[in-house]
């Protein structure tokens, strides 16, 4: 974002003291608090969505979250002369959680379960469009996704370095694929998100360290723009995949991880199980093969096959920590 971005603080009811670069944005100190402007691509009606929920987080007394600023005109996005669309929202001074200190990753967890129990919102008939995948269905379109690159690259004539270690790999991460997805497909996991969806659960939707500020006590959580209904155990889920990927899956870390939320919320016994389903998947396996087969073909970085590479030294280590979750 340039600087003739700012002029779009002019649509709002505020005094800027002064600005300073983020990531894609401005941080601004004004009047009404600490702010941040930001380019916009969604879609209104979601961000409405997401700002009643985030309002209705306010109103239960978690206060530190991105909430969007009408302008003068009561609208949620303001656009410039060339209608690029953009959000103000509450900001927060902090650090994002450093997923290499134990004491961050903790606290970030015991936040997340905070929020899962605050985290609901009887929906509306049109908001029930925002809601999760059932596990089985997400499963199956992964599995024909990478059927169908499998078949791509192995007709390809000359292969690089990530083709041929995706080849290699290929069966042994498949075969975890079909078998989780089966008993996806067995499980009551559809029956508890109708449930969840009917009682008005809602998830974060992209619970990561980018999304988590750290100051001292005080915690904020943000962009909450992938908010959607669904089960709750999803959201830590991603995180603690995430963590385990970047901790070489460090066993003590992860059940640590678990207990700390449990001890907040404590996880139902249809959650426990949507979580193991969950971790067998080789979501990470997936991931890289779509954003490959999403991208330039001839030319694949090299950072991409090292984290093929990095995932299948890491199997005997994820398989150990996945036997403790059954």
């Amino acid at each position: 974002m340039n600087e003739k971005g700012l002029k779009i603080l002019e649509q709002y009811d505020l005094t800027v003291y002064s600005s300073r670069r983020g990531r894609n944005s401005w941080i601004c100190e004004t009047d009404r608090g600490l702010k941040i402007l930001t380019e916009f691509s969604g879609a209104p009606k979601k961000l409405e969505f997401q700002n009643q929920i985030l309002a209705h987080l306010k109103e239960k007394g978690y206060v530190r979250v991105d909430l969007a600023l009408e302008n003068k005109e009561g609208e949620l996005f303001s656009q410039d002369r060339e209608e690029t669309r953009y959000i103000v929202k509450d900001w927060f001074e902090g650090k994002e959680c450093d997923t290499k200190n134990e004491e961050d990753i903790l606290k970030t967890v015991q936040n997340l379960a905070r929020l899962h129990q605050i985290l609901s919102y009887i929906p509306q008939e049109e908001a029930l469009r925002y809601a999760q995948e059932p596990l089985e269905e997400e499963m199956k379109k992964h599995n024909q996704q990478l059927k169908k690159v499998y078949g791509f690259v192995r007709k390809r004539r000359k292969k690089n370095a990530f083709e041929e270690c995706f080849l290699n790999s290929f069966p042994i991460f498949f075969e975890q694929a079909a078998d989780t997805a089966e008993q996806a497909k067995n499980n009551q996991n559809r029956a508890y998100l109708e449930k969840c969806m009917k009682d008005g659960q809602l998830c974060h939707g992209e619970y990561n360290q980018h999304n988590v500020i750290l100051n001292g006590q005080q915690i904020a959580t943000t962009n909450f723009y992938k908010c959607c209904y669904g089960i709750p155990i999803s959201d830590f889920y991603q995180f603690l995949r995430k963590i385990m990927e970047k901790q070489n899956w460090n066993i003590r870390l992860g059940i640590n991880m678990i207990e700390t939320y449990d001890r907040v919320r404590t996880i139902p016994k249809e959650e426990r199980e949507h979580l193991k389903l969950q971790m067998k998947y080789p979501e990470k396996f997936f991931k890289l093969v779509n954003c490959y087969y999403n991208t330039n073909k001839a030319w694949v970085p090299d950072k991409n096959t090292e984290k093929l590479e990095l995932l299948i030294r890491q199997q005997e280590k994820r398989k150990t920590f996945l036997k403790l979750l059954e």
